[in-house]
């Protein structure tokens, strides 16, 4: 009898551990449901479809236990435009982050080389142009609608001269900060030869041409010498066609 209790105590606690690590259910709408809606499309307005789309809950609860539910999940039609609804459980308001995923990939193969391709920006940890977190889902009544944007691609030619480091530790560097992906979400830089956010000049004058978008481009010029660190940031708006000379900076 004490083995067939311990047994049973053991299956219960496995299924509350994992039940509050992870519940992919999708839950049938069946009223009052929060929906959410958009358009994934390209700059020149071309709808990108079959993108899928998913809305999920994510919650802290301390120790390493962290839970998440899938809310809704769908896809883009064949005009990018995406509509789904999803069930928020009670205790869900105000406890915990939701979030809007994209499938990214999908856009990648999707789009042509005019465009600025999720795979030329930079990302880390802490930014995602397809993970998008929803500002202020507090009842059921609210109705989520945010577009997913990919911008044209062009090259703004930038040149860093005179640069003649007096210590192994003196850099001089430029990076790029674009609008991505969701309406709301923050600037992104784009990716450069290094694979890193920022270029920087290896000879006293460098050369640079660094991926960027019509529109506002914002660039930042970052200067490393003598123990001190030094930024300049300008906004360069680049019209179609793009017919911006090249910048000049200077050590």
């Amino acid at each position: 009898m004490n083995k067939i209790i311990k047994i049973l105590i053991v299956v219960l606690l496995v299924n509350f551990i994992s039940c509050s690590k992870d519940d992919n259910v999708y839950y049938d709408c069946n009223g009052d449901c929060n929906q959410f809606k958009g358009r994934v499309y390209t700059e020149d307005g071309v709808g990108i479809r079959d993108v899928e789309i998913l809305v999920s809950f994510t919650a802290s609860y301390g120790s390493g236990l962290n839970y998440t539910r899938n809310i809704a999940k769908s896809k883009t039609d064949s005009d990018g435009n995406y509509y789904m609804e999803g069930f928020v459980k009670d205790n869900e308001f105000n406890n915990g982050s939701f979030y809007l995923a994209i499938d990214d990939t999908k856009i990648e193969n999707s789009i042509s080389s005019n465009f600025l391709k999720p795979s030329e920006l930079y990302e880390d940890a802490y930014s995602k142009n397809n993970v998008f977190l929803i500002p202020n889902l507090v009842d059921r009544s609210q109705i989520i609608s945010t577009d997913y944007k990919v911008p044209y691609k062009t090259i703004l030619v930038v040149n860093l001269n005179n640069f003649n480091p007096s210590s192994p530790n003196d850099t001089f560097g430029v990076g790029n900060g674009i609008k991505y992906g969701f309406e709301t979400q923050n600037r992104f830089l784009t990716k450069q030869l290094n694979n890193q956010g920022f270029n920087f000049s290896t000879c006293i004058n460098t050369t640079m041409y660094i991926p960027s978008v019509y529109g506002e481009n914002h660039l930042r010029i970052y200067k490393f010498r003598n123990g001190l660190g030094e930024y300049l940031d300008e906004v360069i708006f680049i019209e179609n066609p793009n017919t911006t000379p090249p910048l000049n900076y200077s050590y």
